[in-house]
């Protein structure tokens, strides 16, 4: 869509570029016509969308609240409080809600417009502003384009886990780091995500585009990168990677997060394995390492060192989790009268020897002839110190389990 969409002098544009602007509007509703024909009405654009309505205003990722700030005083009321029901939902459900919706809903373009210039880009800002340091510095197109991805694909992705928000992270991480020569490959780079959606691919390729067009302007330098900035690895790829090395025995690869860690994790366990394959020593991810990775073989042995060590042996290596086990068990033990472990049994055991105990003291307070509300209350004290000292317990206890579980790991190679 052209920049007739609107003229620049009717709106704030609240530092975005113009074409930026007209590139989501068009994405979202293609046309004033198409949407008068087609999207006025509550629509459910699949997936785990909401009713949406205006331009691309989802009601089911949206509070009662926000929703009704938002779109009050714009909508006859009954709209108003039919649209509100559907705040949270998403999902097959909205589906239904959408076509529950026929003839009840008819937003006037103009004033779909008003709520996205207003509401939904003054907001989305801040939440760019929020989660992506450097932001600020980008240039009106390239900030654009930032907003059209958080508008579209959800502003939690750039903090969210997992393959399908790689892409999202790494473009957080280059805004930070000032890299942002990368940015529009990896823009390019989620049209993975949507194979048969071709909208959503033409959507990323003009978003790539327009923020090239950005850096040109406002930042030559990385704009003069852009040519030997290699293409990002498919996020698929190298999650497939790590999943299969931590299967093989190489935990410390990381998360399985379609992504090489800040830390060189990944790129470290690929050379480990590469080495232990006799593959070139490289942390490239091609054709021959998912070859390699592919075909049966057993995981990789662990020194009998670590098979065999002990919770002793982790504390002299200086390892953080048992201090603070030990210093949790070391508080327990004050409490319940013990700084030595307990098994399964030695628990038991205490808490019989405790509920001996309160009930010889009631025994011995009732022979002092006081009164039963003084009985009550020294009972209360009595009961009171048993569940401080219960609390004791259960800290050692879950302390244990945290000691058993990092002592387990450290013999099947997980850590460090």
């Amino acid at each position: 869509m052209t920049s007739a969409v609107i003229s620049a002098s009717a709106i704030d544009l609240h530092g975005i570029s113009h074409a930026t602007f007209d590139l989501i509007v068009s994405a979202e509703v293609t046309s004033p016509a198409w949407y008068s024909r087609h999207l006025s009405g509550a629509t459910w654009p699949g997936e785990q969308s909401g009713v949406t309505i205006g331009c691309g205003y989802d009601v089911g990722q949206t509070t009662r609240q926000q929703f009704q700030a938002d779109w009050s005083g714009k909508i006859p009321d009954a709209m108003l409080r039919a649209l509100a029901k559907c705040c949270g939902v998403t999902g097959p459900a909205a589906e239904k809600l959408a076509r529950r919706l026929r003839g009840v809903v008819d937003i006037p373009w103009d004033v779909a417009l008003e709520v996205f210039s207003s509401h939904d880009i003054p907001r989305y800002l801040a939440i760019c502003r929020r989660l992506l340091p450097g932001f600020d510095e980008l240039s009106p197109d390239c900030k654009g384009v930032i907003l059209s991805i958080a508008f579209n694909r959800d502003a939690g992705g750039f903090n969210k886990p997992g393959p399908r928000w790689s892409e999202m992270r790494q473009i957080k991480a280059a805004i930070g780091s000032g890299e942002l020569a990368k940015i529009p490959g990896l823009i390019r780079s989620m049209k993975r995500l949507w194979p048969d959606s071709k909208g959503l691919r033409i959507r990323r390729d003009d978003e790539a585009a327009l923020f090239e067009r950005g850096l040109a302007t406002w930042h030559p330098h990385e704009h003069a990168k852009l040519a030997t900035t290699p293409a990002p690895v498919d996020p698929d790829a190298v999650a497939y990677v790590q999943g299969r090395l931590r299967e093989l025995g190489y935990y410390d690869v990381g998360q399985v997060d379609g992504e090489p860690s800040p830390q060189g994790r990944t790129e470290g366990m690929i050379l480990a394995y590469r080495n232990a394959r006799g593959l070139p020593l490289t942390p490239v991810i091609d054709g021959q390492l998912i070859a390699e990775l592919g075909k049966p073989q057993a995981p990789r042995p662990v020194a009998e060192t670590r098979a065999s060590a002990t919770v002793a042996d982790l504390r002299d290596e200086g390892s953080q989790t048992i201090a603070l086990t030990d210093r949790a068990k070391g508080w327990a033990g004050k409490i319940f009268g013990s700084s030595t472990g307990l098994g399964g049994a030695g628990v038991l055991a205490w808490l019989t020897d405790r509920a001996t105990q309160v009930s010889a003291a009631k025994d011995a307070v009732g022979a002092l002839g006081l009164t039963p509300g003084a009985i009550q209350a020294i009972a209360i004290s009595i009961a009171a110190l048993v569940v401080v000292a219960g609390v004791g317990v259960l800290v050692w206890f879950v302390a244990d389990q945290l000691e058993r579980r990092r002592l387990a790991d450290y013999r099947a190679g997980k850590h460090a």
